[in-house]
């Protein structure tokens, strides 16, 4: 099966004399499955949004500025507390909390999506209007020259404008992002200690983006950063919806390295280890539907990270990335059948191995033209399962953490794999070439086009 997509990106900065600064999305998105001798229906998909810009100057930094460690406190909750494209004032909000600092912030953002014919069927009925505004408010207390805690939380509506077919929808709900609390300066190193829910992201979101209940140990050097932590999730921290079953009873293990081997250039270790200890059921019991569980694995996965700029007379300027991944394991499998409203009976039990593989590699090239417009291309694939019946899972699977969001060379993040499709890279070849162009400092245009195949 091939797939064709085609992404328009818009990204935009205002003044940073606002309060967290913004940026405004539009991504209309049009999409064609390509089928042997019929053409099927166009599906189109239009998102704006308004959410933080990446730091102008006078905003604090983050994550994206790698250009020395953080050394206090303040620092290290900042960048460990906010993600890569948050960006707060310099001058925020404080007051005092038994006597010591209490810096208050947050950002306001809302979001709108029009989708039509998103189900690529002849007699659809599936076109709808969607915003999701939201607002999250985080503080960050330093009680000692030595210790930060962080807090963040997130109120959010989910609202149905316009659904063909049938009515709109609303909900609205509270969830706890982030609560935590950070020793630094162990032992009279650049250790830290970091226990509590928190936030584990990496700049692609291809190894994870996601908020764990945790311990972590992390290590502050100049050219030499890791981490290593266990953590495993302690219930559900929002008002809506509950903790899924494939979610529960998980302990993970993880780690980080990294090295900047030269000025902007990096390379890094990944490794994430899971343990999926939730109950197991025998052939014939009933189960909850509710907590119906089709798969229990143990799982381990490794792999590395190059990333960095590098300048040559010819062919100039790029950026470039390369990751691998492999993934090792073994996996039980559960089959369920409908027994009464509220209860499913499992009906078999199976067990395999895993043993998958996967690469994304690319760059970006500034092109000798006016505007500096940057030319990026890109290919990634994740190994897919040719013997099913070998008792061995060949496809790749990513760590389940992963959000697949980022940027090339522009202002907007996005879903790099496809704004409609968003696959995971799993038994699948991604083809991705992108055009962007800086219209000025804080305006951005990119055209993202994606092939896609399935190896098996």
């Amino acid at each position: 099966m091939r797939k064709l997509a085609f992404v328009l990106l818009y990204g935009a900065a205002t003044s940073p004399a606002m309060a967290a600064g913004a940026r405004i999305d539009y991504l209309p998105v049009a999409f064609a499955e390509v089928a042997a001798q019929a053409a099927t229906p166009v599906p189109t998909e239009h998102v704006a949004s308004s959410t933080p810009a990446r730091p102008r100057p006078v905003i604090v930094r983050t994550k994206d500025d790698d250009d020395r460690p953080p050394e206090t406190p303040l620092e290290m909750a900042r960048e460990l507390g906010l993600s890569g494209d948050d960006s707060r004032p310099e001058a925020q909000q404080e007051t005092t909390l038994f006597g010591k600092r209490l810096i208050i912030g947050g950002e306001v953002g809302a979001g709108a999506r029009y989708r039509s014919n998103y189900e690529l069927l002849p007699n659809r009925d599936d076109d709808d209007l969607t915003f999701d505004p939201e607002a999250k408010l985080e503080a960050i207390w330093l009680p000692s020259d030595s210790s930060a805690v962080f807090v963040s939380t997130k109120l959010f509506a989910e609202s149905t404008l316009y659904r063909q077919g049938g009515s709109g929808e609303f909900a609205a709900g509270v969830e706890l992002k982030e609560a935590w609390l950070l020793k630094t300066g162990l032992f009279g190193t650049p250790l830290a200690l970091q226990i509590g829910r928190q936030q584990l992201q990496d700049r692609r979101e291809w190894w994870w983006d996601e908020d764990l209940d945790a311990v972590r140990l992390h290590y502050f050097g100049r050219n030499f950063r890791a981490f290593a932590g266990v953590g495993r999730e302690f219930g559900h921290k929002s008002t809506l919806g509950r903790l899924e079953p494939e979610d529960r009873g998980i302990i993970r293990a993880f780690g980080n390295a990294r090295w900047t081997w030269t000025d902007r250039n990096d390379l890094e270790f990944y490794g994430l280890h899971q343990n999926d200890r939730s109950n197991r059921f025998a052939t014939g019991a009933l189960v909850a539907s509710d907590l119906a569980d089709e798969s229990d694995a143990t799982l381990t996965w490794l792999g590395l990270r190059a990333r960095g700029r590098v300048k040559t007379k010819f062919p100039g300027k790029f950026y470039y990335w390369a990751d691998i991944a492999r993934v090792r394991g073994s996996e039980q499998l559960a089959e369920f059948d409908s027994f009464d409203a509220s209860r499913d009976i499992v009906t078999g039990l199976s067990r395999q191995s895993v043993s998958g593989w996967a690469y994304d590699v690319g760059a970006s090239l500034e092109l000798p033209f006016a505007f500096e417009p940057y030319l990026t291309l890109g290919h990634a694939r994740g190994s897919g399962n040719n013997n099913p019946g070998s008792g061995t899972d060949r496809a790749f699977r990513q760590t389940g953490l992963q959000n697949n969001n980022g940027k090339f060379r522009g202002l907007s993040r996005f879903r790099y794999y496809g704004e409609v499709l968003r696959p995971e890279l799993s038994n699948i070849s991604i083809l991705t070439v992108a055009l962007g162009v800086p219209l000025a400092k804080d305006h951005w245009i990119e055209a993202v086009w994606h092939r896609y195949r399935q190896p098996v």
